[in-house]
């Protein structure tokens, strides 16, 4: 079976993942095999939500596993100790969405040590930190990312931002896949070679082939480096009509109080789909530790790629001037919009 780098770990699967990197010679942190699973009669029921008409998602644990199910991808059950994943497909399931479910949901759970956070996020390196963005789909995290290596950043993370807490939070590498939306493939990677597309159209590329032209990739060599943490930004694109009251540049931020910025950032908790019962509790307070130590933005960016490059400038500008200190020593009495 082929071994495979993943949030600085190694996954051991006979379920091929085209879009991880291979790797060799390392102890498996994770063991995926593919088998029929028997029913799992008598098991807690922690979450059945319907998704469409045809699909659903049910959540269980037993004694001696917990059960990811989707009806039109197939079931993984992970062991107690989150080393070992069985998966049995379901019957014509699409295993593109299979692989997409494993990386994004179930592999989290396996690896969802006590002091790591898993947001919905993309993020770069700039000047020795890390600079992370946050929102849902389409909101551009994936897009100012990349755009940012266009001017020397390094790519660390898309998608899925695991922060490790602490006096001094850090980013831990994420799978080295870049899912682009068509336009933003266009303007951004248009040579890259696409290794599919998912169901919600999105591109997945390989991070070392969207950024191999004169831009570096953070950790590159075996996705093991660590980051430090400098900034959460929580995007909110403008219509270009509200633009002109933005700064000369297009784009403004906000600085947010702790007591504002950790239900913000609850809302891009990424284990939502297989959280537990007792974990909003144990998130507020690894959130709590990390904007007692990381400033937490609103930023303001117009919708619009004519603008895109005047974002980065002044994102830049922020993380490598020097008025950047000066601005995060106010806070902003305005609330964190809905």
């Amino acid at each position: 079976m082929p071994d495979y780098f993943v949030f600085g770990g190694c996954l051991r699967s006979e379920l091929p993942f085209p879009e991880l990197t291979e790797t060799s010679g390392r102890t498996p942190d994770w063991t995926l095999n593919v088998a029929r699973l028997a029913p799992n009669d008598g098991a807690e029921i922690l979450s059945d939500a319907s998704l469409s008409r045809t699909c659903h998602i049910r959540i269980s644990r037993s004694d001696r596993a917990f059960r990811y199910s989707h009806s039109c991808t197939g079931t993984f059950e992970v062991s107690t100790d989150g080393s070992h994943i069985l998966f049995d497909a379901a019957d014509g399931g699409d295993l593109n969405a299979a692989r997409t479910d494993f990386v994004s949901r179930v592999l989290l759970y396996c690896v969802n040590h006590g002091g790591v956070t898993w947001l919905h996020g993309s993020a770069v390196r700039i000047a020795n930190s890390a600079v992370a963005f946050l929102g849902p789909s389409g909101a551009g995290k994936s897009t100012l990312a990349l755009a940012l290596t266009r001017v020397g950043a390094q790519h660390i993370c898309d998608d899925t931002l695991p922060v490790e807490g602490g006096p001094e939070p850090i980013i831990w590498p994420s799978d080295h896949v870049i899912r682009l939306h068509p336009d933003s493939r266009q303007h951004l990677a248009s040579e890259a070679a696409a290794i599919r597309r998912e169901t919600d159209g999105k591109f997945v590329l390989k991070q070392v082939a969207v950024c191999a032209e004169g831009a570096a990739i953070s950790g590159a060599e075996l996705g093991t480096d660590r980051t430090p943490l400098g900034a959460l930004y929580l995007l909110n694109p403008v219509p270009m009509s509200e633009s002109s009251r933005l700064t000369g540049t297009g784009v403004t931020r906000r600085l947010l109080p702790p007591r504002s910025a950790v239900p913000a950032l609850m809302q891009h908790i990424k284990l939502g789909p297989v959280i537990r019962a007792e974990d909003p509790a144990h998130y507020m307070r690894q959130l709590g530790e990390i904007v007692r130590s990381v400033p937490v933005f609103e930023l303001r960016v117009p919708r619009d790629w004519a603008a895109v490059d005047k974002v980065v400038e002044q994102l830049m500008a922020w993380h490598i001037g020097s008025g950047a200190e000066q601005e995060t020593l106010a806070f902003s009495p305005l609330p964190v919009p809905a």
